[in-house]
Formats: structure tokens, sequence, C-alpha cells
């Protein structure tokens, strides 16, 4: 069976969502201090170089929490991923809401912390997230869910 062509532009624009998400998940996985830099200082006015040499032990405390909360946001990109490539050019319901919940619990919750902390780049790198998510759900929303 050949693949709706609303269902092959989707699956391409959700595909770049799921590789933004990694990127962003494995920055904050493998070096945590790059988020946690900007962050820190947005919300703190406090250079985090300057908490690292004052308080060794909280400031690793915060690197292993980002560190967690990135690797979780791996998990959920992977996931969504799989979901991606197995099920969703298949054209199944539940595929399509997976997609939307993990990819907004992701991205939300990601958004809402960014905006916590004031992060303009990072706010930004999240509204795209959400907004390749909203067009690619919304181009095959009648192939998936029908007209009934």
């Amino acid at each position: 069976m050949e693949t709706k062509k609303s269902i092959q532009v989707s699956f391409v624009i959700l595909l770049i969502m799921m590789i933004l998400a990694l990127i962003y998940g494995l920055t904050g996985f493998i070096k945590p201090e790059l988020l946690v830099k900007r962050s820190f200082q947005l919300y703190t006015e406090q250079s985090f170089a300057n908490y690292q040499a004052e308080s060794p032990r909280l400031a690793n405390y915060i690197l292993v929490l980002e560190r967690m909360s990135a690797g979780l946001g791996l998990v959920v990109a992977l996931g969504g991923l799989i979901v991606l490539l197995t099920s969703f050019k298949k054209a199944l319901k539940w595929a399509w809401f997976y997609i939307l919940v993990c990819a907004i619990l992701g991205w939300g919750n990601t958004l809402l912390a960014n905006a916590a902390f004031n992060n303009p780049l990072l706010i930004t790198v999240n509204i795209i997230g959400l907004v390749l998510l909203v067009i690619g759900l919304i181009i095959p929303a009648k192939d998936f869910l029908g007209t009934k």
C-alpha cells in the first residue's frame, strides 16, 4: 500500500522535529553545563562558573538534574522516533496520538522551564519544536482521524 502524500510530507516535518529534540536532549545529556550556564545566569544574575567555585556540590547537583532531565527527554524523543519510523507511515491512529502526547509533554515541559528561566534561545528552540509538531500533525489529521 502506497503512503499518502500528506503523510509523507508530515513524516519529513516530524522527522526534523525529532532530530531537533534528539540534538537538544543529547546536548543536555552529554554537556549539561552548556544548557545550565545561560539559564542559570539569566535566572540568578550570577555566573554559573562563580557558583561552581563557591558551591561545587550544589552546582554539581544542578548538572546532575539537568542531565537526568535531558535523559528523560532523549527517551521521549527516541520513543517518538521509533513510532514515527515504524507505525506513522502506516497511518495507525494510535501513532498520531502517541506523537502528539509525547511531543507536547516533551516540548511543553522544557518550554515552561525555559520561560521560567527567561532563556530566549531555548524558548525559541522549544517553540520551533512545537510549531513543527502542530504542522506535522495537522497536515495528515484527516488521514489518521477520518472525517466522521
